[in-house]
């Protein structure tokens, strides 16, 4: 990546190499961790996302034939778990960017793909309104996406806009004819679309997710896909955005353990009881290090793996999804538990100091706490559960 300053540093000629991708995560990472303790102090997140912006990150997954560099699943979750280190807010900006810019390709109209692809590669980003309040549960949808003549029209109210505060463009999952899903791309600035930002959780500030009012938002039909079904999540959306959302609580873990190693190793303040010179000398506190160091070691080996083996699903590789699917559902339930971990056990390192309301480190814990709560681990390790006693019953049988 080169330098940004009115304009993102795009690379459209071939793809970069891991290390040049970790290299512009990092140097984004700097910058949002220079900008977390105000912005959530005033819960103010526009100059972060402008730094993602101007990062030329949010192109990475553009493909090749329309001008991006083609990045991997791989370099995706490196990426999220790299910038969840300082911001996890802004890291979940990437979950839906990601998964509709792959989705773009699956729209009838060549056209439309163009400015989409254009419309990334400037910068700018993809947000989503998947949920609403009220229903049974988060895919039970009343807002519709109906046929009008030769376009459609976009009815209803969404909570949970993940990104649509700064957005060019929002993912509106909605009912479709016969009751079907479907799925329609809106401008944020469109005739009827109303942005609200309303995001009221304690947690996940920078994750922009304001609510969205649709009142009959006309939507061409290139920009819709009128059954977005299974086999189009699967491919496009469903496995990797659940995969991105487990870097980034594992990102959240090592972004709380780095600053309370460094801590411990700097600090020379020890408790009173303690027969020792330093808090860094104190075995007792080395194990506890050792202990969370070796659980985030563990799970980003996982994440590792999983992303390659996403890589090869997403290639053709589909005789391997049950895998992946038992993979992510262990990585997930795994890096949600050690966030939640790390950023309540950190504080005990340095005691009260590090309750000081000036660092906000709570917001390591209030991030963890909120963004872990859309997907409970119960559910991914009963699905893993049920998997492989599946696997046995079908050799039993």
């Amino acid at each position: 990546m080169h330098n940004s300053f009115t304009s993102p540093s795009i690379i459209i000629d071939g793809s970069l190499s891991f290390s040049e991708v970790i290299a512009a995560a990092n140097v984004l990472k700097q910058k949002l961790a220079a900008l977390a303790v105000a912005s959530d102090l005033r819960s103010d997140y526009q100059q972060a996302r402008e730094s993602l912006r101007q990062s030329g990150l949010l192109a990475l997954r553009v493909p090749h034939n329309a001008g991006g560099s083609g990045g991997s699943q791989a370099q995706v979750m490196a990426v999220s778990r790299i910038l969840a280190q300082a911001d996890a807010g802004i890291a979940q900006l990437l979950q839906p960017h990601y998964g509709f810019t792959d989705a773009i390709a699956l729209l009838p109209s060549v056209q439309a793909q163009r400015v989409l692809y254009q419309d990334v590669l400037n910068g700018e980003r993809i947000a989503n309104a998947a949920s609403e309040r009220g229903g049974k549960h988060s895919a039970d949808f009343s807002t519709t996406l109906l046929r009008d003549g030769d376009r459609y029209r976009l009815n209803g109210r969404k909570y949970y806009s993940t990104g649509s505060i700064g957005a060019r463009w929002i993912t509106v999952i909605a009912k479709g004819e016969h009751g079907v899903q479907a799925l329609a791309w809106v401008r944020t600035d469109a005739p009827g679309v109303t942005l609200t930002d309303d995001w009221n959780g304690i947690g996940q500030r920078g994750s922009s997710s304001g609510s969205l009012l649709l009142e009959e938002v006309e939507v061409s039909a290139e920009y819709v896909i009128p059954v977005w079904d299974v086999a189009h999540r699967n491919i496009a959306w469903h496995e990797s955005g659940r995969l991105l959302h487990a870097a980034i609580d594992l990102g959240i873990a090592e972004g709380i353990v780095e600053w309370g190693a460094q801590s411990v190793a700097r600090d020379t303040r020890i408790p009173f009881e303690s027969p020792y010179p330093s808090l860094a000398l104190d075995p007792v506190l080395q194990y506890q290090v050792g202990v969370l160091s070796a659980r985030i070691l563990a799970i980003s080996a996982l994440l590792e793996n999983t992303a390659t083996l996403l890589d090869d699903v997403q290639h053709d590789g589909a005789a391997k999804l049950p895998q992946l699917q038992n993979q992510l559902a262990a990585t997930k339930a795994l890096a949600a538990e050690v966030s939640l971990a790390a950023s309540s056990d950190v504080f005990s390192w340095s005691g009260a100091r590090a309750a000081d309301r000036a660092l906000r480190l709570d917001r390591y814990w209030r991030n963890a706490r909120t963004h872990t709560l859309h997907d409970p681990v119960r559910l991914r390790y009963q699905e893993l559960g049920r998997s492989q006693i599946a696997l046995y019953e079908e050799s039993a049988s």
